[in-house]
């Protein structure tokens, strides 16, 4: 989940500049309240798999109070089954519990309903369980409230992350997707109720009421299952991804005033084109069989539920960012909560793709840069949530870790596969691995080595479970037409992670001609040598922000420069390596990874390796060694 702190939408919307970015201030709409959730695990919860959810309730735009039951359909896993365990929040009262349909006695303390069963249940079997409650709900899950522009009462559902057991009886597990789920929510007929999936029937009732029955047949988390009520008008519109046959149905429920939807369109109408850029991108809309839209809250943020984003009001951010969520989140949903990166890190940096391919490249860098601004405000942080505060929510949303900085290592990936068809093709493949289920980030860190061929080991190290970033600086000649320099790191984490290996770019210019070289920092106080046909005045480190960092002194002297007698560049290459400082003809080897030699040959200074598939390799020549990246 995550939202947006708004101050003027149509302003935002109309004029894209860097400053009115920076004033919108980014923040995690949670449902909690400032709290540590304390769930610890009840080992009971293994013992099932859900299959299936069922909920009919009853509910009204005034109030938080409910009525009616939950059905769970689950398949018994590890052992048999003698005592069925859901949570539950304790200030809803619970009716009766049937498990196949006989009436059983129960418990309900503590957040959690217990039925011990006259019989226990095989491996591999089939249970239904029915609970009956009702009452006003004391959890936050489920709130109450009316927007303060537009007049609306408005009851609605976030459970993110722990907070699904404050209005249906559940099993609060990430790793265990429902495989479908039915929401039916009956109301008083003047009003409307959005959900997950599609609409499939709106039964009228006595005493004026109706039965909202909507039904999803993805699998589906149990925290992004959700309802919303309020007075709404329906608004329709269709994408049509490139390549797809057939239309997807985007379904917006907004409030029904009527200055809203002529306020709003505009921005509402986005969403089009927006599915269609992320199925382009990304792969397919994941629940293109069903449907995407909106249902309006006064959440002052998004949350992404499954095929119905709930969110305050309509900008490009939120609403391409909640998209987002719809492939990273829940079409593959992080596993756990330390791994948040999986739900929060891809769709933040979804808002990077959406300027860079819908507005400007410059919006897209300027906002890139107010982000490594943020992240650098403090020394620390990684973004992997330590296991100590997996129940703290401010920590699990922490904007500046989960948001920021996790949408900026995948752009220092990107900058490393130096190659957006590989990229995109690892963002694909990667979904299509873990379609409908959940992942950690150690398995995008996985696919990533193995579709790209670049280790990636390293990198996860020091930017997803490291802290801090560098701070670099640099010393530099040129003789000739040859530029000199060694370039020097200090971390602002350095107990924890001491150095940053990564590709660096360096802009050499004079006024007139300019040229980036890319090279691998491997240690302090690397000594790099170039090729550079004209006279530089000026350079500039990672001149486009690929990289999470600050730059300290920049010094044009030759003093304490090291020159190297050997040194191969440039890194990465695509056809051709070359090789400095040589006098002669000299033996040279390319190993892969495993030492394992691949070519054995002499060189006067150019080195062919057109033919080698992309990957990493190691180069010797001259007792020395270096690691290089073939494109």
């Amino acid at each position: 989940m995550k939202s947006i702190l708004l101050i003027s939408t149509m302003l935002f919307f109309f004029t894209h500049i860097y400053s009115q970015i920076q004033d919108i201030i980014p923040i995690e709409q949670k449902a909690y309240q400032a709290e540590k959730v304390l769930h610890p695990k009840n080992a009971l919860l293994d013992n099932y798999d859900v299959c299936f959810y069922f909920i009919d309730l009853n509910a009204t735009n005034q109030n938080k109070t409910i009525s009616g039951k939950a059905s769970i359909k689950a398949k018994v896993v590890g052992q048999q089954l003698s005592e069925v365990m859901l949570q539950l929040v304790s200030s809803l009262t619970v009716d009766s519990v049937f498990v196949n349909g006989q009436n059983l006695a129960f418990t309900h303390t503590n957040d959690e309903i217990h039925v011990m069963l006259p019989t226990a249940i095989d491996v591999d079997q089939y249970f239904t369980t029915d609970v009956y409650y009702h009452g006003t709900s004391s959890g936050i899950g489920i709130k109450n409230g009316q927007s303060p522009s537009w007049g609306a009462k408005i009851t609605w559902t976030l459970s993110e992350s722990y907070h699904a057991m404050d209005w249906f009886p559940c099993k609060q597990e990430l790793t265990d997707k429902a495989d479908s789920a039915w929401i039916f929510i009956t109301c008083p007929n003047t009003l409307k109720v959005g959900s997950n999936g599609l609409l499939k029937n709106t039964v009228s009732l006595p005493n004026n009421m109706v039965r909202y029955e909507w039904k999803t047949y993805y699998p589906i988390d149990y925290y992004l299952i959700s309802f919303t009520i309020s007075d709404y008008q329906e608004h329709i519109q269709y994408a049509h991804p490139q390549g797809y046959n057939d239309s997807i149905l985007i379904q917006h429920y907004v409030y029904n005033n009527s200055g809203y939807l002529p306020y709003y369109q505009a921005q509402i109408d986005n969403t089009k084109p927006f599915v269609e850029l992320l199925s382009d991108l990304y792969g397919l809309y994941p629940y293109a069989q069903e449907k995407y839209g909106h249902c309006t809250a006064p959440i002052g943020g998004g949350m992404e539920h499954q095929t119905m984003t709930t969110l305050s009001s309509f900008s490009f951010e939120l609403i391409i960012h909640e998209l987002g969520h719809q492939w990273f989140g829940d079409y593959v949903t992080c596993a756990n909560w330390q791994d948040i990166w999986v739900n929060e890190g891809f769709a933040t940096y979804t808002y990077y793709l959406g300027q860079q391919y819908l507005m400007t490249q410059n919006d897209a860098d300027n906002w890139m840069v107010g982000v490594h601004n943020d992240i650098m405000a403090q020394p620390n942080g990684s973004i992997y949530i330590p296991f100590n505060d997996v129940n703290d929510e401010n920590r699990i949303f922490d904007y500046r870790l989960t948001y920021e900085k996790g949408a900026a290592i995948i752009h220092t990936m990107r900058h490393i596969i130096h190659n957006d068809s590989i990229f995109f093709g690892l963002l694909k493949g990667f979904l299509q691995q873990h379609a409908y289920s959940t992942a950690i980030g150690d398995d995008f860190k996985n696919y990533a080595n193995t579709y790209t061929g670049i280790d990636f080991n390293t990198f996860f190290d020091e930017w997803y479970y490291g802290e801090g970033y560098p701070t670099y600086s640099i010393i530099w000649d040129q003789v000739n037409d040859t530029i000199h320099f060694s370039l020097n790191s200090v971390s602002s984490a350095p107990s924890i992670t001491p150095f940053f290996h990564l590709p660096v770019e360096i802009k050499f210019s004079n006024g007139i001609q300019d040229t980036i070289i890319r090279f691998e920092h491997q240690f302090n106080n690397q000594n790099f040598s170039a090729y550079l046909p004209f006279q530089a005045t000026q350079l500039s480190i990672d001149p486009n922000n690929y990289i999470v960092n600050k730059v300290g002194t920049i010094i044009s002297s030759a003093e304490n420069l090291d020159f190297p007698q050997t040194n191969i560049y440039p890194n990465p290459a695509f056809d051709k390596l070359f090789v400095s400082n040589l006098e002669n003809e000299t033996n040279f080897k390319i190993m892969d990874l495993f030492g394992r030699t691949i070519i054995n040959s002499k060189t006067k200074g150019e080195i062919s390796i057109s033919e080698l598939k992309s990957g990493i390799y190691i180069i010797e020549i001259n007792n020395f060694r270096q690691k290089f990246v073939k494109l």
